[in-house]
């Protein structure tokens, strides 16, 4: 009993410093990822905002991308502008009569995590809009 009471210790320095290391790590990757997250989330209140408007607010193309632009900037997304909102935000018409178009938001949100790798976040996300065909 004498022998196992000696022998016994807590976490050694080396120890403290692995779990020091690993916290970092995860630190270190929340930290990269965060800002992705955070443009993603303000992108889908952005198109939530677009679908909720008046469907006569809504007539053209060019207005829905315009309103999911002036709700993008807004919230401080600097991805946008509006040569890039041509190419990243898309309307499909309805297949039918009497459904609603769709509003389709597809880009890539790329973060360095370290030297050469990277954290990438592909978005394609799409929501049903009220408004006229045009």
């Amino acid at each position: 009993m004498n022998l196992i009471k000696r022998r016994q210790g807590g976490i050694t320095f080396i120890g403290i410093l692995l779990i020091l290391a690993v916290l970092a790590c995860f630190v270190l990757f929340v930290l990269k990822a965060f800002p992705l997250y955070n443009e993603y989330f303000a992108v889908k209140t952005a198109m939530n905002s677009v679908a909720s408007q008046p469907a006569d607010l809504l007539v053209t193309t060019r207005d829905i991308q315009k309103s999911f632009l002036k709700n993008v900037q807004l919230n401080n997304v600097q991805r946008f502008d509006d040569r890039s909102v041509k190419e990243l935000v898309t309307i499909q018409k309805p297949e039918k009569k009497g459904q609603p178009r769709v509003m389709r938001v597809t880009y890539e949100a790329r973060n360095v995590l370290f030297k050469n790798i990277y954290l990438l976040m592909a978005v394609d996300e799409s929501i049903a809009i009220g408004g006229g065909a045009e």
